[in-house]
């Protein structure tokens, strides 16, 4: 795996994921609709998510029929994994919270608010007390 410094490839905004969701739809259908030269292919990928600002690592797997093991010309197929960032930087919650309280994905309903369940919340004011949140 790449080194991305103190940064999580986990930690990923909402409007980075709608980046990533629409560059993987793109080469989706670039995938399906001709054969292709799987370097230049690969190298297509890479591009476009370093375009968005993602390093990735591409891995091609081969199958045969009816999912015996084999290779049937034209059969693999890429697996992509998000390495770090072309340009790491220190994951900013606040611009998270902000994208999530104002939706940015769409989601129906979840407009507005970050929902806790109670549970979770419960543990929380048990582990912090039900002051205003921090120790002095």
């Amino acid at each position: 795996m790449a080194d991305t410094g103190s940064v999580s490839v986990l930690d990923i905004y909402d409007s980075e994921l709608e980046k990533i969701l629409a560059v993987t739809a793109l080469l989706r259908e670039r995938g399906a609709t001709k054969q292709h030269n799987y370097e230049a292919f690969q190298r297509e990928i890479e591009g476009r998510f370093a375009d968005i600002g993602f390093r990735v690592e591409v891995n091609w797997y081969t199958f045969g029929y009816e999912g015996t093991p084999g290779e049937v010309d034209g059969s693999a197929m890429p697996e992509i994994t998000i390495t770090g960032r072309i340009l790491p930087e220190a994951f900013d919650r606040d611009r998270q919270v902000h994208e999530v309280t104002r939706n940015v994905l769409g989601i129906p309903g979840q407009e507005g608010v970050i929902k806790t369940d109670p549970e979770t919340l419960k543990r929380f004011l048990g582990e912090q007390g039900a002051g205003h949140g921090h120790a002095h």
